[in-house]
């Protein structure tokens, strides 16, 4: 495909592939990935031997923790360039038998079989950045199984309301808030890929449209940490911090303060399914 009939947030995507892992490797999103797996862990299928979803899988690191985990993992990205990345790191993990990849957009999964998926990771909110979320989940939701989980981040509306308090532009905020949709902040504006954001309210009802039962959901994160890295650089610091972290993310009010939201949601029975 000429890069110029590309999606925008494909073309993101692959020209940062080579530099993603660099961007993420810090003490704060070592305190951050930690949190995901935390919560993730409660979900995991007790049957390694159905095969699990890595969707906006990137550059592989949350398949390839599944992997390690004994699960076979489907990794899904719509960037041949995360694709080919993550494939890489498999093969030199010495895991690639476990794992198949696919270059797929998040709303058309029509090359991967229906009702074949325990579980479904989208880390690094992929739905939000798709063209129609709810196309998105009702994709999802037809590739698990009848008692699959699907566990997603997405980004949290109230958490953008100060970029547009800086703006000094009312009309922009109050736009914001009625329809929910910004864009990716990069320089290029070819790259300026939209995003949909939700109040974590809307996130159960968006699911709940999309064939979905909502059974866990967090703030993640709820201390605004990356302001703080420096406290993060000391393994017993990241606990200490972990701890409170933990005690506040299931807080009703206090996940409204969180910069995204993650949740977890089962397969809802079949009269939900293209509602």
């Amino acid at each position: 495909m000429a890069k110029r009939n590309k999606p925008a947030v494909q073309r993101y995507h692959d020209r940062v592939a080579g530099r993603y892992d660099d961007i993420y490797d810090n003490a704060y999103w070592l305190w951050h990935d930690t949190l995901t797996w935390d919560h993730l862990k409660a979900h995991l299928p007790t049957n390694p031997a159905v095969p699990v979803l890595d969707l906006g899988c990137g550059t592989g690191k949350w398949g390839l923790k599944l992997a390690k985990s004994g699960f076979s993992v489907t990794c899904v990205d719509i960037s041949g360039a995360m694709v080919e990345r993550a494939r890489r790191k498999f093969g030199e993990s010495g895991l690639d038998e476990r794992c198949s990849f696919v270059q797929a957009d998040i709303c058309d999964l029509s090359s991967l079989p229906k009702g074949e998926f325990s579980l479904a990771v989208a880390f690094g909110e992929p739905i939000c950045c798709a063209s129609s979320p709810p196309k998105a989940l009702k994709q999802i939701r037809k590739r698990l199984t009848e008692d699959g989980v699907l566990v997603a981040t997405f980004d949290n509306r109230w958490a953008a309301l100060d970029y547009y308090l800086e703006r000094g532009q009312p009309k922009e905020m109050e736009a914001f808030i009625a329809g929910g949709q910004t864009h990716w902040l990069t320089k290029d504006t070819d790259e300026q890929f939209e995003l949909h954001t939700y109040a974590p309210s809307q996130v159960v009802k968006l699911l709940e449209r999309c064939g979905f039962e909502v059974i866990d959901l967090v703030g993640k994160t709820v201390l605004p940490m990356r302001r703080y890295r420096s406290y993060l650089e000391d393994s017993q610091q990241r606990r200490a911090w972990l701890k409170i972290e933990k005690r506040l993310w299931r807080d009703p009010a206090a996940i409204g303060r969180a910069a995204h939201i993650q949740v977890a949601a089962r397969v809802a029975g079949r009269q939900h399914i293209d509602r």
